[in-house]
């Protein structure tokens, strides 16, 4: 191609992506002024993990180990010690080195008792790459902080003002609506 129609063709791109900029302003679509205005992030997204303890204080987690053996990255090191006071384990350690933590949320998949969930916390940056090995006591913590958190053995759950924890609605639930219009359908038949 010669110089002369390549111009033409850059300024034809231009123009359509001036025009699709011009479309998005005229519909009000706009840029959230983060962290000003807050992002809205479905339960469901990984952005971090969170050990959850129950109201009464306790841990949920009951140190099966499925967490650590189904990480592709091999990133979780947890130890534990025969309960002295009966059948069982106590969580010593559970570390996750969250720098080289792929996000994909097998560990949530593999836990039976939902002890390790997924929060919508994506505001873990730091220059100290030693900050990000998250320890018991760090996701603990996240837990306690988190406002809701989701895990697929329960869906959304979210701990309320006396700190009990309760599970979410079902239409707060992902997939939630479509469950809804599946009983309202069956209602309707019958």
């Amino acid at each position: 191609m010669n110089l002369i129609t390549e111009a033409a063709k850059a300024l034809r791109d231009i123009g359509k992506g001036m025009a699709v900029v011009s479309r998005a302003a005229e519909k009000g679509k706009h840029t959230n002024l983060y962290p000003f205005e807050m992002p809205e992030i479905p339960p469901v997204s990984c952005q971090s993990l969170a050990l959850i303890i129950e109201a009464d204080g306790t841990d949920r987690c009951v140190s099966c180990l499925a967490c650590e053996k189904v990480c592709p990255s091999q990133v979780i090191t947890i130890e534990r010690t025969r309960n002295p006071e009966g059948k069982g384990f106590v969580l010593e350690r559970f570390d996750i080195d969250l720098v080289n933590c792929m996000y994909c949320a097998a560990c949530v998949e593999a836990c039976p008792v939902s002890a390790i969930v997924t929060i919508q916390d994506f505001e873990l940056s730091t220059y100290d790459l030693q900050t990000l090995k998250a320890d018991k006591a760090f996701l603990d913590e996240q837990g306690r902080r988190a406002k809701q958190w989701y895990s697929p053995k329960l869906g959304v759950e979210y701990r309320n003002e006396q700190g009990e924890i309760q599970v979410a609605p079902l239409e707060q639930q992902p997939g939630g609506e479509a469950e809804l219009l599946k009983q309202a359908d069956k209602e309707s038949d019958n």
